[in-house]
C-alpha cells in the first residue's frame, strides 16, 4: 500500500472522524497547530481516493522535548508502516524545529504492541513504569476517572 504523510488541515476533519469519532479533538489540535503548540499529522492513500489511514500529533512546549501523542491507524491498514511513516515524519518535524532529542508516554498494559513499535524506532525507557489518573468526559456530560499505567520513553534524534 502506498501513502504519504502530511500536516492535517482543517478540510481533513469529516475524514478523520471516520478514523477516530470526535471532532472536538481535531478540531482542538488544528487550533493549538496555528500556535505551533502541536503539529497534527496524517497519513492517507496515495490514490485518488485520498483515504486517512492514521494519524499522530507531534506536541511542542517551547523549548521543552517535544513528545509524540496520539498515534493511532485503523485497523485494516495496520501493519502497512503507515504507524512508522507517521512516526518518522514527527520525528523529522522536531529536527527541523531544532530539537535533537523526542519522548512518548505509553501504556505498557494496555499497548504492549506501541511499545514494541516505538522500541524498534530506537526509543529507550527513561523512567519506570508509574500509575497516572484522568478524568474522561461522555457526550452526555458525565465523566468519569480512570488510572492507567505509563512509561516514558525518548530518543537521540539523527541532526
Amino acid at each position: 500500500m502506498r501513502y504519504i504523510v502530511r500536516s492535517a488541515v482543517a478540510a481533513d476533519i469529516s475524514e478523520l472522524c471516520s478514523v477516530r469519532n470526535n471532532q472536538e479533538l481535531f478540531r482542538s489540535y488544528l487550533k493549538q497547530q496555528e500556535n505551533s503548540k502541536v503539529i497534527l499529522t496524517i497519513a492517507e492513500s496515495d490514490d485518488v481516493d485520498r483515504v486517512i489511514l492514521g494519524f499522530g500529533v507531534l506536541k511542542l512546549q517551547g523549548k521543552q522535548i517535544p513528545k509524540l501523542s496520539d498515534l493511532y491507524v485503523k485497523e485494516k491498514y495496520r501493519s502497512h508502516g503507515a504507524g512508522s511513516a507517521l512516526i518518522r515524519y514527527r520525528e523529522e518535524l522536531a529536527i527541523q524545529l531544532g530539537f535533537r532529542e523526542i519522548f512518548v508516554s505509553v501504556d505498557p498494559v494496555e499497548n504492549p504492541k506501541m511499545i514494541k513499535l516505538i522500541s524498534a524506532h530506537g526509543y529507550h525507557a527513561i523512567s519506570k513504569p508509574y500509575t497516572k489518573q484522568a478524568v474522561y468526559y461522555n457526550d452526555d456530560d458525565t465523566s468519569y476517572e480512570k488510572t492507567y499505567i505509563r512509561i516514558d520513553l525518548k530518543k537521540q534524534l539523527r541532526v
